[in-house]
């Protein structure tokens, strides 16, 4: 008798693990979709850090990044989804965790950072002002809710060097930008 019911508590055990792996996992696939759906890129962070996104530990469960408590208190707790914790700094690092995510760093790990920030600020003649904290050998930008001058929601800026300005159209929304090279790293909403 003690012999089967151990084998049905192991049997429970592993039932229990690979539901709760596969709801970790189903939370993965919802970063990656979400940011995805947006164009931006998350394989480094779903690829290399798998479940450690949300969890200390790569393979998941146990104790949660800042990031994760974040989502679990707030993306599901509130039901806001990912966009709830974007504007957070969640592993109080100093850049937000969307800034962090197009960067491609850990948001819920500050000794995975940013190396510097890129200053973004909107002028009242509907100029982005751009000041990266080094020299930039590749500057992305991507919009959400405004547009750059050439129409388009993306554009990448060469050689940045020092202060740029930008023609921007829209008034409301959230600019970003990130220089992979340097690991900079910069947001504006508004």
């Amino acid at each position: 008798m003690k012999k089967m019911a151990f084998a049905a508590a192991c049997v429970g055990a592993v039932l229990f693990s690979s539901s709760e792996a596969f709801a970790f996992r189903k939370f993965l696939d919802q970063f990656s979709e979400h940011y995805s759906a947006n164009q931006i890129s998350t394989q480094s962070l779903t690829g290399e850090q798998t479940c450690g996104l949300c969890h200390v530990r790569a393979g998941g469960g146990g104790q949660r990044t800042p990031f994760g408590e974040d989502f679990r208190s707030i993306s599901l707790g509130q039901g806001s989804g990912f966009p709830g914790i974007e504007f957070l700094d969640s592993d109080k690092d100093g850049f937000l965790n969307l800034e962090e995510i197009f960067l491609q760093t850990a948001p819920g790990k500050p000794e995975s950072t940013p190396a510097g920030r890129i200053a973004l600020e909107l002028s009242a003649a509907a100029t982005l002002v751009v000041r990266p904290a080094a020299e930039c050998v590749a500057m992305n930008l991507k919009a959400f809710g405004f547009s750059f001058e050439n129409g388009s929601s993306d554009l990448l800026l060469n050689n940045v060097q020092g202060e740029i300005q930008v023609k921007v159209n829209g008034t409301n929304g959230a600019i970003l930008a990130r220089c992979d090279a340097e690991k900079l790293s910069g947001s504006l909403q508004r």
